[in-house]
């Protein structure tokens, strides 16, 4: 016996003028409120007319609303996009729903629930980094797709230690990542390389540079540190208040940048949005690789 459709118990309006029936669940709504929210919802509604089925289920109340199914998709995910787009009802973006949003976003041509996702993983990417990377991979957001890369990075082993992790992220980001890492660990191998035979960094204060191969040491053994913390290190190096030591790292700190950067391979960055944070301080902010959302 097929399931009779039973209403919505938050979207079912009396006075709407169209239906949609998702997975046995009637939404009655207003034509007004999705055609001016969605492209699609606008091209739907002059496209639709009720089924013979339809006017005989509503003849008693001498009102024909069109009725039409929206298939593939869930009734929870659909309820969720009517709150969103509702104004009497209010629904707050969570990890647990935004991949769902993002897609109907997508399928309906729903920009200002396009915008609130993205302003969901801009705020919230370092709760799961990964999750946004492949969110922003999925839908070409760009700007979450460096920033939630810096975060995955910067905890490799982490995230790719379980190959199921990388499920729904592509080839060519998976090599991108790869690339990156690799670039970081033969980057620390060279420093180490030149460090020990004490032709890098050319310094004479024997303090200053115990300092420094101190500092090498640390990043450069196995299990490697995450690129941020090396790079924090790196240019932390500090002794002034050895007066033999002040000027020669005044010297120093524009020459470590400069050979870091070549023997890591690319340029490093603070995570965007951070400087809007109330605690937010540039001396004590972390710095990380990252890949772009490009074709290469």
């Amino acid at each position: 016996m097929t399931p009779i459709p039973r209403h919505s118990q938050i979207h079912f309006y009396k006075d709407g003028d169209i239906e949609l029936l998702v997975e046995k669940i009637i939404f009655r709504v207003h034509k007004n409120i999705l055609t001016l929210s969605s492209q699609f919802f606008s091209g739907m509604y002059q496209s639709a007319t009720p089924s013979v089925e339809d006017l005989t289920a509503i003849s008693n109340t001498g009102i024909s609303i069109p009725r039409v199914e929206l298939r593939g998709d869930a009734a929870p995910d659909v309820e969720k996009l009517l709150s969103f787009l509702y104004p009497n009802t209010y629904f707050e973006i969570s990890w647990g729903d935004v991949a769902n949003l993002l897609r109907l976003a997508d399928k309906y041509i729903v920009e200002t629930l396009t915008t609130a996702c993205v302003a969901f993983l801009k705020r919230s990417y370092q709760e799961e980094p990964l999750q946004a990377l492949k969110l922003a991979e999925a839908y070409q957001i760009s700007s979450v797709y460096k920033e939630s890369s810096k975060l995955v990075l910067d905890d490799f082993e982490k995230f790719f230690y379980e190959p199921r992790n990388l499920e729904g992220l592509s080839r060519s980001t998976q090599k991108k990542l790869k690339v990156q890492r690799q670039q970081y660990v033969e980057g620390l191998n060279k420093l180490y390389c030149v460090t020990v035979d004490r032709r890098f960094p050319p310094l004479t204060a024997e303090h200053l540079r115990t300092k420094f191969e101190e500092c090498v040491k640390d990043i450069c053994t196995f299990p490697f540190h995450s690129p941020s913390y090396s790079w924090m290190k790196l240019h932390q190096v500090d002794c002034s208040k050895h007066f033999e030591c002040r000027e020669e790292l005044r010297r120093l700190k524009p020459f470590i940048h400069e050979k870091i950067v070549s023997f890591f391979g690319g340029e490093y960055e603070l995570l965007a949005w951070t400087t809007k944070a109330p605690n937010y301080d540039a001396a004590t902010e972390l710095s990380y690789p990252f890949i772009e959302l490009r074709d290469d």
